[in-house]
């Protein structure tokens, strides 16, 4: 009973003692955005306790398998254990080439991973002119469609218009229309009046 006791006290020390495959790597921040030639620091946390074995890795896309191990260099600083951190990756001067997912091994377990997007710089005036071109480019846009609404509509209205001026009033008096006074002077005119006179018969253009 005693060497049984012994036994499940050994194994619960070595238990303790070996890192837990279910620990929790953490890297903050989970994604960086910035413009060229700037500093990024991604740091590492894990609850494991020294030794820790620290490795980062770099990945074009968030693919873990494609990866490519991180080596110190003029630009790249690996940091071990601090007061607050695990481990801690600082990127000097970076560029577009730069853009990918960095992840951090603590003693063999990976982390989430790191998003960096890598930027140019806005340029102002570049900016502006596009926005310029892009206004006027709306602005020809709706003027070619207002035509394009309003033409079929004045045309029906000029052929409406010329139906009118074409059409005649059925109850428009006509009678006299053509009619060349000159050819009336004479004895027409005194026919009339002779008639109106003396109440004689029906005048002839009555008929």
């Amino acid at each position: 009973m005693l060497w049984l006791l012994v036994g499940l006290c050994g194994l619960a020390l070595v238990n303790l003692s070996a890192p837990s495959p279910q620990a929790t790597i953490t890297q903050r921040p989970r994604f960086y955005g910035v413009m060229e030639r700037r500093r990024v620091v991604i740091y590492c946390e894990c609850p494991l306790k020294p030794p820790l074995l620290v490795d980062w890795f770099w990945a074009k896309d968030s693919d873990p398998v494609a990866q490519e191990p991180m080596r110190p260099n003029g630009n790249v600083v690996i940091q071990g254990k601090t007061r607050w951190h695990s481990a801690s990756l600082l990127l000097k001067n970076v560029s577009l080439s730069d853009s990918g997912v960095y992840y951090c091994y603590v003693n063999g377990i990976r982390g989430a991973g790191t998003g960096l997007q890598v930027m140019k710089p806005l340029n102002v005036s570049k900016a502006e002119k596009r926005s310029m071109m892009k206004d006027a480019f709306i602005i020809l846009q709706t003027l070619m469609l207002a035509i394009c609404v309003a033409a079929p509509l004045v045309q029906r209205y000029i052929l409406v218009k010329k139906e009118d001026a074409i059409y005649e009033d059925p109850q428009q008096d006509h009678t006299y229309e053509g009619l060349v006074v000159e050819t009336c002077e004479g004895t027409l005119y005194e026919d009339i009046s002779a008639y109106a006179q003396t109440g004689g018969p029906e005048a002839p253009w009555e008929d």
